[in-house]
């Protein structure tokens, strides 16, 4: 063999082991690049404004699904998708319910993420990673430690979320909004009315309460501090029950619209609108419900609506 031949083939060999590493190379960047969701490049309250506005007056769409989804159409940067894209995602997962089993008096079912990645032709792979993303948002949302697993907050939420589901399910009182408000009225359960009281809602003893009774100063409109009478239970559970019962007997909030909304939003609304908290800001506004709907927004208690409305679109609850 020539000398010529032997550099020829040398130079054949160089290019195809460069050509084989820098694919390799290419191929751990691109693996790295899409081992996980792009934190960074997502802003979590543009998912969760584009959801609810889609679920309004319909189901509760989960944004971390919709976050998943467009972390792989977006090939991991969230920053270009839109309002308009994301509203149109949100409402691939709404539709007309023809099916058995509905949601209250909703006409509308919630499709799962599978169906909605068949929509969009996602590819194996592709579903795949979207399942995968979809995992690393399950702690994740405005907040961060907070909503850890372990957190203290996330103890709370789960030691009265069976009983403000069965509101929902009794009345219609989104568990979002129930928890919401616990967590305002009791300081996260650490408040004195609640301590000495069992009083997780601030619900004062009015004429009609005919149990024990205990007094207390409270905050009035802008921190204006006055004594009143508070209702004592054995409980929390007996609070969470009478919670639902004190807006379900009480006609002002049936007036407001508690119990016709269709999302918590509506209902957060309806339910300041019943008069239920004077709480208002240094220039006399109230602001009970949007207190309401940042803890919701804050906790991701939305999702636990949207757990319980596909259990009733699922037939596990009637």
């Amino acid at each position: 063999m020539t000398i010529k031949k032997k550099v020829t083939i040398s130079l054949i060999m160089i290019l195809i082991l460069s050509s084989s590493i820098c694919f390799l190379l290419y191929k751990r960047n691109y693996n790295l690049k899409y081992k996980n969701i792009n934190f960074k490049s997502m802003k979590v309250i543009d998912y969760i404004k584009s959801a609810d506005e889609a679920s309004k007056g319909k189901l509760q769409v989960n944004w971390k699904q919709m976050a998943a989804l467009d972390a792989v159409r977006y090939k991991n940067n969230l920053s270009e998708s839109t309002e308009e894209s994301r509203l149109d995602l949100a409402n691939m997962f709404l539709e007309e319910n023809k099916g058995e089993f509905k949601v209250k008096n909703s006409n509308y079912r919630i499709i799962s993420m599978d169906e909605v990645m068949t929509k969009l032709e996602f590819k194996e792979k592709e579903k795949e990673r979207a399942n995968k993303y979809l995992k690393d948002l399950e702690y994740r949302g405005l907040l961060k430690e907070e909503l850890d697993k372990d957190s203290v907050q996330t103890d709370f939420i789960n030691s009265i979320k069976e009983g403000a589901i069965e509101g929902y399910t009794r009345y219609g009182i989104f568990p979002s909004v129930t928890i919401a408000q616990a967590i305002l009225e009791s300081g996260w359960g650490k408040s004195d009315l609640t301590v000495k009281a069992n009083n997780l809602f601030g619900i004062k003893a009015d004429k009609g309460w005919k149990g024990e009774k205990v007094s207390m100063k409270t905050s009035e409109y802008n921190n204006q501090i006055i004594t009143d009478n508070f209702r004592v239970y054995k409980s929390i559970n007996d609070s969470i029950t009478d919670h639902r019962e004190f807006l379900y007997n009480n006609p002002r909030y049936s007036k407001a619209g508690v119990f016709q909304a269709t999302h918590y939003i509506e209902q957060a609304q309806a339910i300041e609108k019943g008069g239920y908290s004077t709480v208002e800001n240094h220039k006399g506004e109230k602001v009970y419900s949007d207190l309401l709907i940042t803890l919701i927004r804050d906790y991701n208690l939305q999702l636990v609506d949207y757990e319980v409305e596909m259990k009733y679109l699922k037939g596990e609850i009637r």
